[in-house]
């Protein structure tokens, strides 16, 4: 099914290229990235990085077509590596491949656990390194995208925006050594939508709470774009979200327009050609993926993202989620954590 709001950059041919890629962390990301990328090019992960004996020891017995080792260093003839580890291990593995000569990249998010690091990540000038930010990929927000960037809600007047999941409801150490909680894990997608879709913003105010991991475990904040507030939150300790949930709510002069991962909603005031000079518009998922991507394990923008990599591999492309284009969602965050107030 095709969609104008779908750029070239998002189409990859399924036939691709002999490569071979290595996962680095085996856990589900690991395994969501495998799996997919196997489904798109048979074979095409070659080698998995563990440093569990346990899994190295399973895996190799259950998956003869990979070669499960314990470092970087034990990695032969790589074209391209995926980071699937904590997040607290992404600046280090990035900076370890890039001095082995491995310029192909992707990280799951974020890509480091501050904005210097990012930097300092820029600074040896990889050809690729292309960030997990999948919601960039996910076509209802892609069509938000192009229907904002033709006004087709006028002057925006207000926008509120929240990202919200169930996952961390009881007492956890798991982010100690990062020392950053919701914001960092959960709301930088959050946070990367906003500025894929709405550019720079100012910071009017930011606040936290911590309840379960000793650090923010409830993020909310007021920004400015063009005179306008847009409220955004950002949780992973809500006990009625079981599945997480991206929402975005613009409010403009000739309607609003509201999106998550499962629908985009539409009303105006005056029609619009966009909406084949209609005032209304719903599109749930089953309108979006008919037929695209050709195959899929989890959420469809994980397919379409590992598409887009190898694509990106494939022609040398700069992705749409290249670390280039989220230092400014990394840079907004390191800005969010220093104005924030524990309330």
């Amino acid at each position: 099914m095709e969609h104008k709001f779908i750029d070239d950059l998002l189409y990859s041919q399924i036939d691709f290229n002999e490569y071979n890629i290595a996962i680095i962390g085996f856990g589900k990301m690991g395994i969501l990235h495998a799996g997919i990328l196997n489904l798109l090019k048979p074979n095409i992960v070659k080698f998995i990085v563990e440093k569990s004996k346990l899994i190295i020891k399973g895996g190799s017995l259950l998956i003869k077509s990979v070669k499960f080792v314990e470092d970087l260093n034990s990695l032969t003839d790589v074209n391209a590596i995926y980071i699937t580890t904590p997040t607290n291990t992404h600046y280090p593995l990035i900076m370890d491949a890039l001095k082995m000569g491995i310029n192909y990249i992707f990280v799951e998010k974020p890509p480091a656990p501050t904005y210097e690091e990012t930097l300092k990540i820029l600074d040896l000038q990889p050809k690729i390194v292309m960030v997990g930010l999948q919601k960039r990929y996910s076509l209802p927000f892609r069509h938000a995208k192009l229907l904002l960037d033709n006004h087709v809600v006028g002057d925006i007047e207000g926008i509120s925006a929240y990202i919200r999941s169930g996952d961390i409801l009881t007492q956890t150490d798991r982010f100690e050594r990062v020392k950053r909680g919701v914001l960092l894990d959960l709301g930088i997608h959050l946070v990367d939508l906003l500025c894929w879709l709405f550019g720079k913003m100012d910071i009017n105010y930011a606040s936290y709470k911590s309840m379960y991991s000793g650090v923010d475990d409830y993020f909310d904040a007021e920004l400015l774009f063009n005179k306008s507030i847009i409220k955004m939150n950002a949780t992973w300790s809500d006990s009625n979200t079981r599945i997480p949930t991206t929402y975005v709510d613009v409010k403009g002069s000739n309607g609003f327009l509201r999106v998550t991962e499962d629908y985009l909603k539409v009303e105006l005031k005056e029609a619009h050609r966009l909406l084949s000079d209609n005032t209304k518009l719903e599109m749930y998922k089953p309108n979006y993926y008919q037929g695209f991507p050709p195959v899929n394990l989890a959420d469809p923008e994980y397919t379409i993202e590992d598409m887009h990599f190898l694509n990106c591999l494939e022609n040398n492309k700069e992705p749409i989620t290249n670390l280039n284009k989220v230092t400014e969602s990394m840079e907004l965050i390191e800005n969010l954590y220093k104005r924030a107030q524990n309330d």
